[in-house]
């Protein structure tokens, strides 16, 4: 059964707050967190001693002991603290990562963690901003913007390899009406009270020991925009690095980031992370005119300036079969992303300006292609 969306009723209460600082050391975040361990581990009662049958009863545990926390005077918090051993006797067993030994929930603690986290996977795009009846505009930027991040140089595929549809992470309006990049993680990790992912130190305040990027994240500014930010979180929820990168251009920034994962700094000076490749774009535009835009710019990376109006038409309606007639009526973002084409579906298709560089007399100041051997074809 698929996942629903686990909105703290009423949003996270405003006692819950990060931590202000994003730089302990492992050795200071034990000795920060001990109490609270010690305190979960005390006061966590299983839904069978409860008696109850509510299959969101951990979760809801979970958000108590987090809120109890944040919430508690300092003598609560110290009288745990003060008696609190680096690392719980009787935890879960050992991790590979010695860093984590001293950071263990009790196990008990731990049950049901995936069935009541967020609905949003991290492999893929990940949308924050609303896209449902009531913002028609976002829907149909969000359309736009998935069409572009598929390959429109002299090959067939998508930037991100297999991850063709946006995965929409649907905030709580009771935590924020205009969500932000920022606010991921609250989302993700402290909405759901997600332990192994968030910790609370012996100040009440909250830090994020999960999974802190990269992440691929579009907002309603990057919607509008037309550029997704690529981005990293500090153990407080700030954003640690980040750069903004048209969907078109995500190829290289793509396997620097998430499939070599290599620096951030070698993300960002990557052949399609150049400031000069990804200034605004105006998301209004018809899909095609975007890249014709780009072109006219001389902003595109690789061999997409090879390409033109009439290629990249024909890429438009390859992966997105009858979007162009729709976004001719004007409702382009009524487009079902269902029905986008699987990249891994599409085959060895051959693009016509393929055959155009391969031609022998085919010349290019930057671009060079080896002929076909006599009788060899595509």
């Amino acid at each position: 059964m698929p996942r629903s969306v686990q909105h703290w009723p009423g949003g996270i209460p405003t006692c819950i707050q990060p931590h202000p600082d994003p730089d302990l050391s492992w050795d200071e975040i034990k000795e920060e967190v001990k109490g609270w361990l010690l305190f979960v581990q005390e006061n966590w009662v299983t839904a069978a001693n409860a008696g109850s049958s509510d299959e969101n009863y951990e979760l809801n545990h979970r958000r108590e002991l987090v809120e109890k926390w944040a919430s508690a005077t300092h003598e609560f918090r110290d009288a745990y603290q003060s008696r609190a051993p680096v690392g719980l006797p009787g935890t879960e067993g050992p991790r590979k990562n010695d860093h984590i030994e001293g950071l263990r929930y009790p196990a008990e603690s731990l049950e049901r963690l995936y069935e009541t986290s967020q609905p949003c996977e991290t492999n893929g795009l990940i949308c924050l901003a609303p896209i449902d009846e009531k913002h028609a505009e976002n829907r149909a930027r969000l359309v736009k913007f998935a069409i572009l991040m598929y390959d429109y140089d002299i090959e067939v595929g998508h930037c991100l390899i297999n991850g063709h549809i946006p995965l929409e992470a649907t905030l709580n309006p009771s935590t924020t009406t205009d969500p932000l990049v920022e606010d991921y993680l609250p989302w993700a990790d402290l909405e759901t009270a997600t332990f192994k992912s968030i910790f609370l130190t012996h100040t009440g305040k909250v830090l994020y020991l999960g999974n802190l990027g990269p992440y691929m994240m579009v907002d309603e500014l990057g919607l509008e925009s037309g550029r997704l930010t690529i981005v990293t979180f500090e153990t407080n929820g700030d954003v640690r690095e980040s750069v903004e990168i048209r969907p078109f251009n995500m190829k290289m920034p793509y396997l620097n980031a998430f499939e070599n994962w290599s620096s951030f700094d070698s993300v960002k000076h990557c052949r399609g992370a150049y400031g000069h490749q990804n200034t605004p774009l105006d998301m209004d535009l018809p899909v095609v005119d975007l890249l014709c835009q780009a072109k006219e710019a001389n902003q595109l990376p690789n061999s997409m300036e090879l390409c033109d109006r009439e290629q990249w038409t024909s890429d438009v309606e390859l992966y997105a079969p009858g979007y162009l007639a729709l976004e001719a009526e004007g409702r382009g973002g009524e487009y079902p992303l269902s029905s986008l084409v699987a990249p891994n579906s599409i085959g060895k298709i051959t693009k016509q300006v393929m055959n155009r560089v391969l031609d022998p007399s085919f010349s290019h100041p930057r671009y060079s292609f080896v002929p076909l051997p006599p009788g060899r074809t595509l």
